[in-house]
């Protein structure tokens, strides 16, 4: 069976697909009066049977409802028992319970995040790293290539490609476009041209029939799936 990554064939994107599945935190806003003003705060719940060992060197995951306010803000965790005791995990630059919110989004400086901008680091759920005295977040989906059988994306590959369009082998391609503004798509010459190159790709091709208003090549060919 022949796989390979999965692409979109009409945009030449790949196809990505989130492999985690995080255990999110619950959060919540917090109101600070004596604290400054610059800031909104937010708080962190997670069970007391998680250390704050743990907390400093595996992360949480949270999510954070949409918040329109351009406000930095800080976050604390707080380690919550069963009977409700509970107790923060201390910032061990300031020895303060709060952290000041960082990101380096798409790659760039790390800097303070606003509230209200949060959508941009990701539309669904958050991985908060504490460290040195910050609290650094990340989107928490972990994407990865979607690999699939490859048969029918190789055929539409092999349609869509024109010989020369492929370096390494450059008389590899149907090219169907080249026929598709013709008055005959069904000619000779596009029936021989399939069958060399699907079978060189070894692959029999039973039947083929164009179908004018999709414009796509609907293909019957043996192991075409396998």
């Amino acid at each position: 069976m022949r796989k390979d990554i999965e692409i979109h064939i009409q945009t030449g994107d790949i196809a990505l697909i989130s492999k985690s599945s995080p255990k999110y935190r619950a959060f919540r806003w917090v109101a600070q009066p004596d604290m400054l003003s610059r800031y909104i705060y937010g708080e962190i719940d997670v069970p007391y049977t998680v250390s704050e060992r743990t907390i400093l060197k595996q992360g949480v995951y949270l999510t954070v409802p949409y918040t329109p306010i351009y406000k930095e803000f800080m976050v604390r965790i707080r380690r919550v028992s069963d009977e409700g005791v509970f107790s923060y995990v201390t910032n061990d630059v300031d020895g303060s319970q709060w952290f000041l919110v960082k990101s380096a989004i798409n790659g760039g400086e790390l800097k303070n995040v606003f509230a209200s901008t949060l959508l941009s680091i990701s539309e669904d759920g958050y991985f908060l790293m504490l460290s040195n005295g910050f609290a650094q977040l990340y989107a928490a989906s972990q994407s990865d290539f979607n690999i699939i059988k490859a048969g029918r994306q190789n055929a539409n590959c092999l349609l869509a490609c024109f010989p020369g369009g492929n370096y390494r082998y450059p008389l590899t391609g149907v090219g169907l476009a080249r026929w598709v503004n013709s008055n005959n798509v069904a000619s000779t010459s596009l029936t021989k041209v399939l069958q060399d190159e699907f079978s060189a790709d070894g692959v029999t091709i039973n039947n083929a029939a164009f179908n004018y208003d999709t414009k796509q090549m609907e293909l019957d060919a043996k192991d075409l799936d396998v």
